[in-house]
């Protein structure tokens, strides 16, 4: 059913199938355009590329964390951060709590290059975004923060 259509006897929703239904049209929404906006970057980046430098500018990471986050092996993020860090986006170093472990954080390279990211992700975007009337911004900017509340909701439980 579609998000649109009205709640009628024959065509009854359950909250149930109504979550499930966001469910997939968020994640579907997500990976849309975030494919969009890597087909159209001239930035020429993965899109676990993107991920690891916006989780490391965050937080500098263990290259195992890295690799549970994005769902690949610790052989995949480490070649991976080894192309990242051979930009000078990324640099290893001694994790200060456990000096046997090393960290991937961000450089200042790495942050010009998110800063362009960011950029050119609003870009994108926001031509679509300044059509949209003051109420459909606000919903959209209140589904962001639910959106984003769920996320760390979720993230928190795996920590």
């Amino acid at each position: 059913m579609h998000m649109s259509q009205r709640v009628t006897p024959g065509n009854r929703v359950t909250l149930g199938s109504l979550v499930d239904e966001t469910i997939v049209r968020l994640a579907g929404s997500i990976e849309r355009l975030t494919r969009l906006f890597l087909a159209r970057s001239e930035l020429d980046l993965s899109r676990t590329e993107v991920n690891v430098l916006f989780e490391v500018a965050t937080l500098p990471q263990r290259i195992t964390e890295l690799a549970a986050r994005e769902g690949v092996t610790q052989p995949a993020i480490t070649l991976l951060v080894n192309r990242l860090e051979e930009q000078r986006w990324v640099e290893r170093r001694r994790d200060p709590t456990d000096g046997r472990a090393v960290l991937v954080a961000i450089t200042s390279t790495g942050e010009d290059l998110i800063a362009k990211v960011r950029a050119e992700y609003v870009a994108l975007v926001d031509e679509h975004l300044a059509d949209l009337s003051d109420a459909d911004l606000r919903r959209l900017m209140r589904a962001a923060e639910i959106f984003e509340g769920l996320f760390d909701s979720l993230t928190d439980r795996d920590d």
